[in-house]
Parts: structure tokens; C-alpha cells; sequence
């Protein structure tokens, strides 16, 4: 009976030893190879939701694209990436037509780096000076000197830090033109008003003389003027070509 016993009791023994070392090599890796991939399925799942708000807002976006290109095709004409200088000059020579003034001759220097311009500075009032020697004090004080007025900087310039050198450049046109005073303003209103941005620095006119009526008569001024016209365009520097721009500048 007590061998019999023994033998039950080291069964049940190797029994459960079997069982624990069953599930700590087969049981508890499973359970641990699970609990990961619910873990790696949670992640991916949340990946997977936060890439699909994503592509809603691309797919939201791109449906206003239009308008956005819209909106950059005049952009891209104003400020051209490259000098683009067979359109500006088209756009000259439509617009001397429509000016009814006659387009003499156009130069245009080479690109130059964009620089920024710095605001004015305020100028210091300038400190009153002392009473001379041997004045009463009373009378400084009977004459007082109004203070002098402190000159006040002007509007500071706009500028944008994604503006620079390597990125921006201007060129300096010079524009010849022969016509009607006031047919040379419509031109110069048109020039500051057209696609391509031009921002106008200088404006000369001299008055064409006319004919004298016989000889020996000074001829006498006509109402048609040559006009000279100085400006700047812009561009956007591809990045191939910034390098080349800056030290060109």
C-alpha cells in the first residue's frame, strides 16, 4: 500500500511537472508571441487612422488646387523664375501700341543679388547750447529756446526673411520712348500696372524740337518728348544658379 502510494504520489508529481514546464516552453511563449502582435495590431491601427485624417486633408486640399494655381499664375508672371526677357520685351511693345509712343531702344543689365534695404534711422535731437559768458541768468530764463524738433524715421521697408540673395535677383532696364507727354505717362502707368513687376527709379523727358517753318527761323518746341525710363524687374534664382547670382553680386 505505501508502495503504491508512492507511486501515486510521484505520478501526480511528474504530472504537474510536466504541465508547468509544458506551459513555461510552449503555453506562456504563445501567450507573449500574442500579447505583442495585439500590441503591434493596436499600433498599426492607430498609424493606419492617423494616415487616413492625413489623406482627407490632402484629398481636401487638392480639391482647391485650382485655385491655388490660379491664384500663382499671375504671381509667376510678375516674378518669373528666369529673366523671361522675350515675354517682357512682347509685353513693351504691346504696350507702346496701346500707348501710341514709339519704343526706341531697351538695355538690361546682368542679374544683380537681391540686397535688403535698411530702414531710416531717426536723427538725435541735437542739445541746446549753454548761455554765453557774462549773460544773466534771468534773462535765459525770460527768453527760453523752444526745443528742437526730433526727426522722425520713415515707414520702415517690408521685408520678408524667404527673400534673400540666394533666392532673389534684380536686373536694371533702361527704356527709351519718343511720343505725346501725357501718352509717355500712360505708358509709364502701364509699365508699373503690367503682368511683369516693374518698379520704376527714374524718369527724364526732353522736348523734341520741331521744324523750322523757313530758313533762318528757330525751330520751336513740339508737343512730343523723348523720355527715358529707368527701373527694375525681378527674379526668382532657381538653386542650381543662386551660387552664380551671389557672386556675380
Amino acid at each position: 500500500m505505501d508502495k503504491n502510494r508512492l507511486w501515486v504520489i510521484g505520478s501526480v508529481l511528474v504530472m504537474v511537472a510536466i504541465l508547468a514546464l509544458g506551459y513555461v516552453l510552449g503555453i506562456q511563449p504563445q501567450l507573449k508571441s500574442a500579447s505583442a502582435a495585439r500590441t503591434e495590431r493596436l499600433v498599426v491601427e492607430a498609424t493606419n487612422a492617423e494616415q487616413a485624417l492625413v489623406l482627407a486633408q490632402l484629398k481636401e486640399d487638392f480639391g482647391g488646387i485650382d485655385a491655388v494655381r490660379n491664384e500663382l499664375a499671375p504671381l509667376a508672371l510678375s516674378v518669373p523664375g528666369g529673366t523671361d526677357m522675350p515675354a517682357f520685351i512682347d509685353q513693351l511693345s504691346a504696350l507702346a501700341g496701346q500707348s501710341q509712343v514709339t519704343l526706341n531702344t531697351i538695355g538690361v543689365s546682368e542679374p544683380a543679388a537681391y540686397a535688403t534695404v535698411a530702414p531710416p534711422v531717426a536723427e538725435a535731437p541735437v542739445a541746446d547750447a549753454p548761455p554765453a559768458d557774462g549773460v544773466a541768468a534771468d534773462a535765459a530764463v525770460a527768453a527760453p529756446v523752444a526745443a528742437a524738433p526730433v526727426a522722425t524715421a520713415g515707414v520702415p521697408p517690408v521685408v520678408d526673411s524667404r527673400i534673400t540673395a540666394a533666392n532673389f535677383a534684380s536686373l536694371s532696364v533702361q527704356i527709351s520712348i519718343k511720343g505725346d507727354y501725357s501718352r509717355v505717362l500712360d505708358f509709364v502707368n502701364g509699365l508699373q500696372t503690367g503682368s511683369r513687376l516693374f518698379l520704376v527709379s527714374g524718369l527724364t523727358t526732353s522736348v523734341v524740337a520741331a521744324e523750322g517753318a523757313a530758313e533762318g527761323v528757330a525751330p520751336v518746341a513740339s508737343g512730343t518728348v523723348d523720355a527715358t525710363i529707368t527701373g527694375l524687374v525681378y527674379v526668382l534664382v532657381p538653386d542650381a544658379a543662386a551660387g552664380a547670382v551671389v557672386a556675380a553680386g
